[in-house]
């Protein structure tokens, strides 16, 4: 079990952020993440724990390239996302039974997101660009939820997550973000309000 360290922030000019990062950074590929949140009565949800399903795919020809299932325990932190995650990889020939084994124990699609990522590297900093991350809702019809940035280091190590909240913010200033740009919310949260307006 690893523990991921995460600042998000609200992109309000995905141009002017994409030319920054394409100047600062290295760009390590670009691919559609859909991402299907399972939960039980919203029992999870209520502990701030999410159970995901993300398929990655080619932007250009939606070839599957990755599946992951993934648990997020809860967050901790200020000014920065520090949480538990376990994650194991799919292979495409068992998708459906994974759906179907959730669907057995009575796990059902809470929320579904669906976003184009640009994966960059800074250093030893990890940037995730999602442009129109969007809820999908109905089967087919999207509802916007924004462009976020998300700068991210993943480990084993017990760390100190306030050298590590300055590393990460440090960069993100770098890129012209300020802390009042940061998102506390997590894409489910904020799908969520949004089905419930």
């Amino acid at each position: 079990m690893f523990k991921e360290y995460e600042v998000k922030v609200h992109v309000r000019n995905v141009n002017e952020t994409s030319k920054l990062l394409k100047k600062e950074a290295i760009l390590l590929k670009r691919v559609v993440q859909l991402d299907i949140y399972y939960d039980y009565m919203k029992k999870l949800f209520s502990k701030d724990e999410h159970l995901r399903l993300r398929i990655e795919y080619e932007a250009d020809n939606k070839q599957v390239r990755y599946i992951e299932f993934t648990w997020k325990g809860p967050r901790q932190g200020r000014n920065i996302e520090i949480r538990r995650d376990i994650s194991v990889q799919v292979l495409p020939n068992d998708l459906k039974n994974l759906k179907r084994i959730l669907e057995k124990l009575g796990f059902k699609p809470l929320v579904i997101i669906r976003k184009l990522r640009e994966r960059y590297k800074m250093n030893n900093i990890e940037l995730e660009f999602d442009k129109q991350v969007e809820l999908i809702k109905n089967g087919n019809k999207s509802i916007p939820l924004g462009s976020f940035l998300q700068a991210s280091i993943e480990t084993y190590m017990q760390k100190n997550h306030k050298t590590i909240k300055n590393k990460l913010w440090k960069y993100l200033h770098k890129l012209g973000f300020k802390h009042n740009d940061w998102i506390e919310k997590s894409y489910i949260e904020l799908a969520i309000e949004k089905l419930e307006k």
